[in-house]
């Protein structure tokens, strides 16, 4: 058994160059290396919330599909992953909030694309614990339904998009 020739594979770059010499003990690249701006991973991980490609994708306004990201991000993870419960009730003043939308005419008109393309349903009815009050729950949907037409993927969006620059 010889020895092998050249660098470890972890220490190549795509091009077969050998990075290591560019890499300080951290492991961090020596011109980042003691930089208090960048710091390799975080103590805290941040709550994030994603936009699936099939509404990115959609033919709805970009203000609803802001939209979606606001009421997703009242989503409760713990009752998402244990029920798939994708429930939210924020109230319209908090999604105007958190979008940035101006006006409850516009978000009511988002809400109807959301509902449009089955990004999200919702209800009216009186709130449980204030019964002079009405409250309404959105439900959130990750996937889209059955009968979707739209492009649900990049690659479904390239080939449509490739589609019609040939024509």
């Amino acid at each position: 058994m010889g020895k092998e020739a050249g660098p470890p594979k972890d220490t190549q770059d795509s091009a077969g160059g050998n990075f290591a010499k560019d890499v300080a003990e951290d492991g961090l690249p020596k011109d980042l290396a003691g930089d208090a701006s960048f710091e390799r991973g975080r103590r805290r991980r941040y709550p994030f919330s994603q936009l699936p490609d099939w509404v990115l994708f959609a033919d709805i306004l970009p203000g609803a599909k802001t939209l979606y990201w606001a009421l997703y991000v009242h989503v409760n993870q713990e009752r998402k992953d244990n029920f798939g419960d994708m429930r939210v009730w924020p109230g319209q003043a908090k999604l105007l909030y958190i979008s940035g939308i101006k006006s409850k005419t516009t978000l009511r008109k988002y809400l109807k694309q959301l509902r449009g393309i089955g990004a999200a349903d919702w209800r009216t009815g009186r709130n449980p614990r204030n019964p002079l009050r009405t409250q309404t729950v959105y439900v959130v949907h990750e996937e889209p339904e059955a009968g979707y037409t739209g492009p649900a993927s990049l690659a479904e969006l390239y080939e449509a998009y490739n589609a019609a620059d040939e024509d």
